[in-house]
């Protein structure tokens, strides 16, 4: 079987759904027989870290390209993915006019929330990614809250959507090293200093200058932690502004979140107290996967995906808002005894939670897909 994979989401920085490519990419090498190749479509050169980790079955072929994914997609992609067996779209979108067997990927459908996107993103993005599951022979989906949005607001047969869960990589997990996680906290905040944490894009939706508000609360309590933001901001709010009015500016660290090797993050989440994520609205939350496979305590949104992936082993908020996340960052750093039963429902859960698991059940429907099964 001849398998063409749009890469075009690997060029740049790697965040979330890069992270999912890549990880698919590396556990597909041990999976795939002596008869399927992949084609691995890109815009952009391939990082040599990533081109090395590739199994030989699995290769590259560059459609360069300097302008965005969507009109590469269009005008570059679509005609060579025409004579592979099946063509994978792992982010959401695909060529307007393929007519071949399909498999997207759709890790969310945010704009069912009325203050996620614009008005410009819905009549365009929106559109885009409606018309490419509809067109899609299976459409994989992170978890049922997802499934539902595909089904109801794309209008998308249920019978071709697909739950695979993401899960976390093998090197996260809890480190038991006191010397690295106070090293970890030094390079932040220049001493031994607890600290709670997020990991992601920040952004308006996904609370973060509520979550700033109330870690402001939090200090003024008397906690010593400080707040590390670790990922780029994507919003309106002036962030450094915020936090001097708050007076927590030498509290709150925020970071683009670059690192050299992903695994690079395993002693961010191991030192920090709890990991908080306040979203309004997730598909799924790989940073909170990771942060319970490294046996970190859990407060997040008892909202859409991320009450799939935490499944019940962390502290649920059914309404975030500054008083709840203050109260709920209060009560489990000064309860030790809570604290240390959700690290453990953390690890338990973060354990069930693979990344060959993933890569294992999104290679099965591709092949399914292009073998008619489907």
């Amino acid at each position: 079987m001849k398998i063409a994979f749009n890469g075009q989401r690997l060029a740049g920085q790697p965040f979330g759904v890069g992270r999912y490519l890549q990880y698919l990419l590396r556990y597909w090498g041990e999976m795939l027989t002596d008869d399927e190749t992949v084609s691995l479509f890109l815009r952009q050169p391939l990082d040599p870290d990533v081109k090395k980790m590739l199994d030989p079955k699995i290769r590259p072929r560059l459609l360069r390209y300097n302008g965005s994914g969507i009109p590469w997609e269009n005008m570059y992609l679509r005609r060579p993915a025409r004579k592979h067996d099946v063509l994978f779209c792992p982010a959401y979108s695909a060529p307007v006019l393929y007519r071949g067997p399909l498999v997207v990927a759709t890790h969310s459908v945010n704009e069912t929330e009325k203050a996620a996107h614009t008005a410009l993103y819905r009549q365009t993005y929106s559109r885009l990614y409606r018309h490419n599951a509809r067109n899609a022979d299976a459409v994989i989906v992170p978890c049922a809250m997802t499934g539902d949005a595909v089904a109801d607001y794309y209008g998308v047969d249920r019978a071709k959507i697909h739950i695979v869960a993401q899960g976390a990589d093998e090197a996260f997990r809890p480190l038991n090293d006191p010397e690295t996680a106070a090293r970890t906290r030094r390079a932040f905040f220049g001493e031994n200093r607890p600290y709670i944490l997020f990991v992601g894009s920040a952004s308006p939706r996904r609370n973060t200058p509520m979550l700033i508000e109330a870690f402001a609360d939090l200090r003024a309590q008397g906690f010593p932690h400080g707040l590390v933001l670790f990922g780029p901001y994507k919003g309106d709010v002036d962030i450094d502004a915020l936090c001097k009015s708050l007076g927590v500016q030498d509290d709150v660290i925020q970071t683009r979140g670059e690192i050299e090797k992903h695994s690079d993050l395993v002693p961010i989440y191991d030192a920090a107290d709890v990991f908080v994520h306040p979203s309004e609205n997730e598909g799924w939350s790989m940073t909170t996967t990771e942060a319970m496979a490294c046996g970190t305590a859990i407060i997040a949104s008892n909202r859409g995906g991320l009450r799939d992936v935490v499944d019940g082993h962390g502290l649920m908020l059914d309404t975030p808002s500054r008083e709840t996340l203050a109260e709920a960052m209060a009560r489990v750093l000064s309860t030790p005894d809570l604290r240390r039963s959700l690290e453990r429902r953390a690890r338990t859960r973060g354990q069930q939670l693979t990344w060959h698991k993933t890569a294992q059940q999104t290679l099965d429907i591709i092949r399914r897909v292009g073998e008619g099964r489907i």
